[in-house]
């Protein structure tokens, strides 16, 4: 189902620059990007998005392609973390009818739905080995051969590759192409961490409340300052995405109007309390201290789930595996159990 809802993103209006999409961040850090990305976007050459989980390299990516010549062709998005690597050649090449077990009907891949447009390659560090060598193929050549094909065809398409992992060290390693990281990183764009722009923090939560807001068919909803301050002043090792998913949370929660920090610490902490824990005495703890606790509850029990496995508990918690292990670090050895 995940497969499918990802195989074509929205296409653009049919103008030379389509509308860009709502980008929120004022801070030096963001505005010094943007000025990267006005430049690089209407030159017709591979980036590479890098930067921590969830913060933000998706929109970067996008905001390439509504920059650029090809704004009005497609954007195609294809997840490379959520297709298991035996189907990811015939995902992006396409494949013939009868070329393998339970392909009744030719498809076209992600290229070639593509052509014209953009493919943006989310989390390309996770393609095989076999797949890497055939992608830089189509970058070197602007060829691909559906599986099971007699043929190759021709593709026209620009690439944009996002990803969370140090791919110089990936190469190094061995697990990443050196050649096709350079052939991908002509122009290599970092997102800032949250952390590093903490000024847009206000500004995000506002625009998160307001989207949620009309989602919810709630009006007049507002975040008090001293909400607005507390979450300014929180790490979010999950940047971005992990804002967008707490203010999800305190508005579906909330009545609307004007939201405070009891009702921030209340949609924060009830649900996650382990149910064989006693609770503190109200008001003993700070809303730090509360947020810490639903934190350590909420790794321990992914870590249960994934059977004691860090990359897979990173992946669901939204987060590198490198934050997950500060975080087991943080709070010891009994959530790592």
């Amino acid at each position: 189902m995940e497969a499918r809802a990802l195989r074509v993103g929205p296409s653009r209006p049919a103008s030379k620059r389509g509308p860009q999409p709502r980008f929120v961040g004022g801070s030096a850090a963001m505005q010094r990007l943007l000025r990267v990305v006005a430049r690089v976007g209407p030159k017709d050459i591979t980036v590479l998005v890098g930067g921590e989980t969830g913060t933000g390299k998706e929109l970067v990516a996008s905001l390439v392609h509504a920059q650029s010549i090809r704004s009005s062709a497609p954007l195609v998005v294809f997840n490379c973390a959520a297709i298991p690597g035996e189907l990811a050649e015939a995902e992006l090449f396409g494949h013939a009818r009868g070329a393998f077990t339970d392909a009744v009907e030719t498809r076209r891949g992600f290229f070639a739905q593509a052509d014209g447009g953009t493919l943006v390659l989310d989390e390309v560090g996770e393609l095989p080995p076999t797949v890497q060598a055939k992608l830089l193929r189509v970058l070197q050549q602007g060829e691909i051969q559906p599986i099971g094909a007699g043929r190759v065809e021709r593709v026209d398409v620009r690439v944009v590759a996002c990803t969370n992992r140090d791919l110089v060290e990936e190469a190094r390693a061995g697990r990443f192409r050196e050649d096709l990281y350079y052939r991908l990183a002509v122009v290599d764009l970092v997102v800032p961490p949250l952390r590093e722009h903490r000024e847009d923090i206000p500004a995000l939560a506002a625009e998160f409340a307001r989207r949620y807001a009309e989602r919810f068919g709630m009006q007049d909803v507002r975040f008090q300052p001293e909400l607005l301050d507390s979450l300014q002043r929180l790490e979010w090792p999950g940047n971005v995405r992990q804002l967008e998913n707490a203010v999800a949370r305190i508005v579906a929660l909330s009545t609307g109007g004007e939201i405070g920090l009891e009702a921030f610490a209340a949609a924060s902490a009830a649900p996650a309390a382990d149910a064989d824990a006693e609770a503190p005495p109200e008001g003993t703890l700070s809303l730090r201290e509360q947020l810490d606790a639903v934190e350590r509850s909420l790794i321990r029990r992914t870590m249960a789930a994934a059977g004691g496995n860090q990359s897979e508990a990173a992946r669901r918690l939204g987060l590198s595996r490198g934050s997950l292990i500060e975080r087991l670090k943080k709070y010891g050895p009994m959530v790592a159990r």
